[in-house]
Parts: C-alpha cells; structure tokens; sequence
C-alpha cells in the first residue's frame, strides 16, 4: 500500500531496538490448524525485476549456527547502513527441513502494511469454501494480491468484517503475535511478527487445496512490477533473487514518525524458502532510499544462502 497514510501511534514500542534473536528450530504453528487438507504447489514469477543475476546456484541454509548468526547480523547491518537507525526483523524458514534457519527479532510485530492482504486472501476463501471466488470478489482477490490494490482489500475487509478477518485467520491458522488494528478501517495497521507471516505462508502451501493455494500463490509470482498506486514492487526478494523468487508480497507506507517497508515471499527450487524481512525506519526516509535499504538486507540474504 501507498496512498494510505496513516498517523498511528509510536511504532517503536512494538518493533524495540534489540540484537539478534537467532532461531534455529522448528517454526512450529502455534495453535492448532482447523483448515482444509493439506497439499503442495510452486508459483511463478513473471514480473521482471532489477538486478537479477539468473545464476543456477542452489541456495542452501548457513551450516552452522555461527553461520546463522552471522547471517542475521549482515541483513541487519545492510539495512541500517543504508538508513542508519533502521529497525529489522527476519525469519527464514526452510521447507525442506521445517526449520527456520536465521531470525532477527523473530517474535516482534511490525506493523503489516499490505502484507496483511495475505490474511485477508485467506478468510475471503475460507468464507467461499476454499474455492476461488467469481465476480466483484474474485477481480478484488486478484487486484489485491498482484498489484496490491488497496481499494480492493478494503472492500474486502469491509465485505468480511473488518477486524474479525484477523482475528479469525489467527484462530485458523495458529499465530501467536499477530494482533487487528485498534482503528476498525486501517486494516494496514494490523501488526504481524516475522514468524508469523512466515507461518502464515507455510499455511498456504501446506493447508489450502489446489484451487485456493493456486489462486493465491499465483497472483503473488504473477505481482505488477508497478501497484495500483505507482509504487515499484520489486524492491527487496525480487531484487535480490531474481528468477529464483516463487512468490511475493510488500507492504509499504509511513505511519506516525515512521517509515514501515516490507518484503515477505517464497524464493528458491521448489519454494525452499519462506522469508520475512519487515523494516521500521525514520520518517524522513524517501521510499527511493527505503527501498534500497531493504534491497541491500535482501541481497545480504542471498550471499548467505549462496545465491549473491
């Protein structure tokens, strides 16, 4: 989102300027799940993007927790030396393993942007069966996923209730540190930690039937290189992997004296790897230099798995 500026409360209560936080473990999916049966699939990205290097190089995870460390500490120390006073938060979670191999404020919300559009694509088709809806709904889905269009996302958090969108896929899906806006209408403000966007991708791939897991994963590879409301997409994952990024969501805005980029997705063979990377920075940050702040993190990430 863009255009939707909001005044909101000190964002830096929620997103504290704390050292790493390594996770090594399972990710696990903090509740039980009373989804649809689970399956598996692999997007695809169309949108051409800046700085994609096309490389063959498989990407594996850090071999060792020192690795890990150090690789956590190079994404948050790539954003801030392009936004000195940056506040990161990663997760990254591997498939293949069911492990989440290198975390940053792990368990902290940030504030979601259009990164809650996950959230919402998801009670629109619990609410439709699991199946892709037709008409008015089935255009806003796409609309909304693809070119982040927040006309779209507010017809559907209006259609669907509003705050109660939230807090339902949080029963459904399990996450722990995922909470609605205070402000019924601002559904950008809803707060969501790395972990848990990157469990609610997981839920995706792993919990939806094809139909709905296609429609959804198809419009995130599918994403405009432009939103609805101008802004350029391909900053972050798709920068810095290039054909290996599967899937992608953002989330962009200022709110209060901050500057909120997010960039969240699916990258390498066969989806290997779920991603978050949610940043707070200055509010005098132009989005040019936003973006090249998590593009640098981003591309700090992919050295680390072997693909920069």
């Amino acid at each position: 989102m863009g255009h939707r500026a909001v005044a909101a409360g000190v964002v830096a209560g929620a997103v504290l300027a704390a050292g790493i936080t390594l996770t090594s473990g399972a990710l696990g999916t903090g509740g039980a799940s009373n989804g649809p049966t689970p399956g598996d699939t692999r997007g695809s990205l169309t949108a051409a993007a800046p700085g994609r290097d096309g490389n063959g190089s498989a990407l594996e995870p850090p071999a060792t927790p020192r690795d890990r460390e150090r690789a956590a500490t190079a994404v948050v120390h790539a954003v801030d030396r392009v936004v000195p006073g940056s506040t990161a938060g990663l997760v990254v979670h591997d498939r293949r393993t069911g492990a989440a191999v290198v975390g940053a404020r792990a368990d902290e919300p940030f504030y979601t942007a259009s990164v809650v559009k996950l959230l919402i694509a998801i009670d629109v088709l619990r609410g439709h069966d699991w199946r892709p809806p037709g008409g008015t709904t089935g255009s806003d889905l796409t609309a909304m996923l693809s070119a982040s269009d927040d006309g779209a996302a507010t017809r559907l958090w209006d259609e669907f209730g509003g705050t109660a969108v939230v807090e339902r896929t949080v029963r459904l899906i399990g996450l722990d540190a995922t909470t609605p806006p205070t402000e019924a209408d601002e559904w950008e403000l809803t707060r969501m930690s790395p972990r848990d966007i990157v469990r609610t991708y997981t839920y995706l791939h792993h919990d939806l039937p094809r139909p709905a897991r296609e429609a959804v994963l198809g419009s995130l590879g599918d994403f405009d290189a432009t939103a609805a409301d101008g802004f350029d997409q391909r900053f972050g994952l798709p920068a810095a992997f290039g054909d290996r990024t599967v899937a992608v969501k953002q989330g962009w805005m200022p709110v209060g004296d901050d500057v909120v980029l997010n960039t969240t997705g699916v990258v390498g063979d066969g989806g290997r790897f779920v991603i978050a990377l949610p940043v707070v920075m200055p509010g005098d940050t132009d989005f040019a230099t936003a973006r090249d702040a998590v593009t640098a993190g981003a591309r700090a990430l992919a050295r680390a798995l072997g693909g920069g």
